[in-house]
């Protein structure tokens, strides 16, 4: 980078090659921890290892960094470092799949040039001091764990790992954790089906995925570019510009001004964040396959430059447009749904939209219901609920979540009747993984309020709406921390509370906010001052109130059967 005066802005793109021999890094401690987990990182590999397959002269955009340039000085020698703003998860997982990819490969040129872009050795003969690539200026041994792990040979694959990985140091943790997860993706067969295609993924890694940085020596400054960029500041958005490409390709006045009044009251409507959401919603449908690249070259070169193109530029795409969002506003807004449906398909969607982490079932539910309209809908949902909810229970990647979901999508692309989707093997899962998963320790999973918000609905009588409150949090019955002269200590020996503390039957759903200071109390009274006034919309919930006790045969009898009402909805053998 050229020497820069302060208060000058600047800005380039960077491949990760030289991200990580040009630049050293401060993660300053006001950042947060490293966060990312299995889902992010299994869908980083995978989204760079497509494009070097199906792209490999070409460019894959990882994101932008933000940097503060500083001049640092070390054992006598001064040297340019940049405090990242912005960017911090991406890198640090970079940083780790070098470490696994030196780790991993033979080639000794391989495996230096991973070491070097790590750290730098020290070398007093020539006065080269040694450094980190990345330094993290928090108080949580991240140092300690990268002179271990990282900068280590065969570091990433210490057995240790697995213990890190269930601490409760949340960086440490997720950082032993994201190696593990990056050996096992680099191991899968299916991923990498030859050592070619693991170095292939290597070599584009390195020299045609890229970041666009922002640098600037003043901290204002550059705290001002990460508000600006986090907050969107483009004065187009997607949808504005797919809408102009869309009215250029219509001839007649009447029906560009038709089409252009029509996009402004939906954006008004929707607004531009989840309008844009929404248009990727209809992509996928078009597509039946996960996106690789922003929504407007999805448009360009996924729909409209298919060989046939698989929707034509103007009227058809706009006539595409409104019925997906006639679609959406019916069967997942409920506007002018049919009333034969009922509160219990109301109820499910509802559940659905508060409990699963992510929208990617939507869209075989809006193609859906442009095809058959609310013919055996709930049907549909049950078994759209029940495949994804149990994907994502078994841990099935971002991935491999909407590749099963394009797969319902193309099963209602070729169906002439509902029967021919809801009969096909696109809904199975392995039901047998699944119940040994929620016969477990659930509490702290992700999936643990989703799996009680699903028994609240399968408990309710769906004669009125299920109100679920916004404010919404996982207890435990039986206390973590019970005093030592409480009734809970009487009733369960230590062992019992361990093996039973974070599973099922222990756990329910609380509206508002804890207090905690009620939460040790003892059954009789937690029950009447803890719950009692939490659960009023809550049916599983509520059931609690009505057993006066809870000892180890209620914790029981309650567990079994909220894991046989678990598996007569997923029609498995939980």
């Amino acid at each position: 980078m050229s020497s820069s005066k302060k208060g000058q802005i600047e800005s380039a793109k960077i491949v990760i090659g030289e991200v990580f021999s040009r630049f050293w890094f401060r993660i300053p401690d006001y950042q947060r921890a490293y966060v990312w987990g299995k889902d992010e990182i299994s869908e980083l590999i995978d989204d760079v290892n497509y494009a070097s397959e199906h792209n490999p002269e070409g460019q894959y955009f990882l994101g932008s960094m933000v940097l503060r340039k500083a001049t640092r000085t070390m054992d006598g020698v001064a040297f340019e470092e940049y405090e990242l703003l912005d960017g911090q998860q991406r890198l640090t997982t970079l940083m780790l799949m070098l470490a696994c990819i030196r780790d991993r490969v033979t080639d000794a040129k391989l495996k230096g040039a991973c070491r070097e872009m790590l750290y730098q050795e020290e070398n007093k003969w020539k006065k080269i001091p040694g450094r980190n690539r990345i330094v993290y200026d928090i108080r949580d041994n991240v140092g300690a764990f990268i002179e271990r792990y990282i900068k280590a040979n065969d570091g990433s694959r210490s057995v240790d790992l697995p213990a890190i990985a269930s601490s409760k140091n949340l960086s440490l943790a997720n950082m032993a954790a994201g190696m593990q997860t990056i050996h096992a993706s680099f191991d899968d067969a299916e991923r990498f089906q030859s050592a070619g295609e693991f170095d292939r993924f290597v070599g584009y890694l390195l020299n045609n995925a890229l970041f666009i940085y922002v640098s600037t020596e003043d901290l204002d400054d550059a705290f001002r570019l990460f508000t600006i960029l986090n907050d969107r500041g483009i004065p187009l958005s997607n949808s504005d510009i797919l809408k102009a490409k869309n009215l250029g390709a219509i001839t007649g006045e009447k029906d560009r001004s038709k089409w252009a009044e029509y996009w402004e009251e939906v954006e008004g409507e929707m607004g531009r964040d989840e309008f844009d959401r929404f248009l990727s919603l209809v992509r996928t449908i078009y597509v039946k396959d996960k996106a690789r690249e922003g929504l407007l070259k999805e448009f360009d070169e996924r729909i409209y430059g298919s060989k046939p193109p698989l929707l034509a530029l103007g009227s058809d795409t706009f006539e595409a447009v409104k019925a997906y969002k006639d679609a959406f506003d019916q069967a997942i807004q409920f506007d002018d749904l049919p009333t034969a449906l009922g509160n219990a398909y109301r109820n499910r969607i509802n559940v659905m939209r508060k409990g699963l982490p992510s929208t990617d079932w939507i869209p075989p539910v809006l193609a859906w219901y442009r095809k058959f309209k609310a013919e055996k809908l709930l049907n549909l949902i049950e078994c759209i609920d029940n495949k994804f909810s149990a994907d994502w229970i078994l841990q099935l990647t971002p991935t491999q979540r909407i590749s099963n979901m394009n797969d319902v999508l193309k099963a209602i692309d070729g169906a002439k009747v509902p029967a021919d989707v809801l009969d096909s093997k696109v809904f199975e899962f392995d039901g047998k993984q699944l119940a040994v998963l929620l016969d477990g320790a659930i509490y702290g999973r992700r999936f643990a309020k989703y799996v009680l918000l699903r028994l609240e609905y399968l408990l309710a009588s769906h004669a009125a709406p299920l109100n679920l409150p916004d404010e919404i949090s996982v207890e435990h019955i039986l206390p973590q921390t019970p005093s030592a002269t409480s009734q809970w200590v009487k009733d369960f020996t230590e062992d019992q509370r361990d093996a039973w503390l974070h599973r099922l039957g222990n756990l329910m759903l609380l509206s508002r906010r804890k207090n905690t200071s009620l939460g040790n109390l003892d059954y009789a009274d937690k029950r009447v001052r803890y719950f009692e006034d939490r659960v009023e919309s809550l049916p599983n919930s509520q059931r609690l109130l009505a057993t006066t006790a809870f000892a180890l045969p209620d914790l029981e009898t309650r567990h079994k059967d909220l894991l046989d009402r678990l598996a007569n909805s997923y029609g498995a053998k939980l």
